[in-house]
Formats: C-alpha cells, sequence, structure tokens
C-alpha cells in the first residue's frame, strides 16, 4: 500500500460530497442548538461544552455559502485543527455524513478557480468514488462493469489546516476558551 493513501470521512452539503481526513475527526454528534456568541461572522453558530471543553461550532455550508437548515439527519462532526495556537477542537456542521474512503492524495486534482460559492483556497483537491468500487480499481473495471454502475461521483477534499489559517477559527477559538463552562 503506497504511503500516500489515507482514510477520509465524507459527509454531504447539499447536493455536494466533501472529505476530511479520519485522523481528525474526534466524533460525530447530532445537532444540539450551541450558546451563541458575540460579534462573530453567521456561519459561527456558537459553542457547546464538550466534556468540558468549549467546542466552536462552524456551519461549513454557510461558510461555502451553500443553503442551510437543521434537521434529524443534520450532524457536527467534531474535528481537530492546526492553528498558530496549536491543536484546537472544532465542531463542523454538515447535512449528514456519508462514509470512510482511501483515497490516493498523488492523484486528488486541482481545485478548479471557477466556483462561485466555495473557496478553493480550502480544497486540498477533487476525487471521484465509483459505486461498488475502490478508488484504486475504478480505472480497472471491465466494460461490462462500467455499464452496470454510474459514472461516479465527485468529492471535494477539504483541507482543515487552511480553513483554521484563516485566522478567524483561531479567533473564535480564543474567545470560546474565554467563557465560563457549565453554568458559569
Amino acid at each position: 500500500m503506497s504511503s500516500s493513501k489515507q482514510d477520509f470521512l465524507t459527509f454531504i452539503i447539499g447536493k455536494e460530497e466533501f472529505a476530511v481526513e479520519i485522523l481528525r475527526v474526534q466524533e460525530i454528534r447530532g445537532w444540539v442548538t450551541p450558546s451563541p456568541l458575540p460579534n462573530v461572522p453567521k456561519y459561527v453558530k456558537g459553542v457547546v461544552d464538550l466534556r468540558g471543553t468549549v467546542v466552536p461550532i462552524i456551519d461549513l455550508r454557510e461558510k461555502f455559502k451553500l443553503h442551510a437548515s437543521y434537521d434529524g439527519t443534520t450532524v457536527v462532526i467534531v474535528v481537530h485543527v492546526l492553528t498558530s495556537q496549536g491543536e484546537r477542537i472544532v465542531g463542523l456542521v454538515v447535512d449528514a455524513v456519508s462514509d470512510v474512503h482511501q483515497f490516493d492524495l498523488d492523484n486528488l486534482q486541482a481545485a478548479p478557480d471557477i466556483s462561485g460559492s466555495i473557496d478553493s483556497q480550502y480544497i486540498l483537491g477533487l476525487t471521484t468514488i465509483k459505486e461498488g468500487q475502490g478508488q484504486s480499481s475504478a480505472s480497472q473495471m471491465g466494460v461490462a462493469e462500467k455499464a452496470s454502475t454510474d459514472k461516479g461521483r465527485m468529492v471535494i477534499v477539504v483541507d482543515l489546516d487552511k480553513l483554521a489559517a484563516e485566522g478567524l477559527i483561531e479567533d473564535i477559538v480564543a474567545s470560546a476558551e474565554s467563557l465560563p463552562t457549565g453554568n458559569g
């Protein structure tokens, strides 16, 4: 196995499928309305107390300028991000969690600079998942097998560190950590 292959958690936002490194995922939680924070962008939903740790909740749907609604499938992926202040824990709101897939980082395609809704600076790359096939063997499928499956689906691999490097996450985490936990 190539050392460039890594496992990624895929999730759904609107009609798009995204992925983050599985090793960065701490847990997946159902949607709970967080405590609001003052003077933060609309996509920062607030903070939650996660076993004594104050965790800021960022709605990736709103961050990427996509439609956001809260229902039974809305989940929060709690991830570790690397900031200039060290490793921090952040919750990312998404529509639904999909699956775990292995991607070869050497075969990721560069993100086109044409998307009006998703800022390409947060994209590590693009890849395709073929239904019923591992990504590495998808190009080796026979003609009959190709006819029996769809063309696959595009996955956008998110770069959590670039998302954190924006500086805003550092500010949010710093202000959230100054809040008292529990009832104050």
